[in-house]
């Protein structure tokens, strides 16, 4: 999650509210954080990542790092 990228439009959360949400710790301009990086599946967070809008979300596969979004 790239925060200076995020806009705090929830999409994300939405989404994949097992993985994401907005740190509510934030007065001002909240992001979006991670919470748990397991907690879906690949498709779905993928899904996520493709439904932001400045593209904030980075996805890699764990194992070889190869970078799966944004392509």
């Amino acid at each position: 999650m790239d925060k200076s990228l995020c806009i705090g439009c929830c999409s994300c959360e939405i989404i994949a509210p097992e993985v994401f949400e907005i740190d509510k710790n934030t007065q001002t301009n909240p992001k979006s954080k991670v919470i748990n990086r397991k907690g879906a599946g690949v498709n779905k967070i993928m899904n996520a990542a493709e439904t932001c809008p400045t593209k904030a979300i980075n996805v890699e596969n764990i194992i070889t790092k190869e970078k799966l979004f944004p392509y």
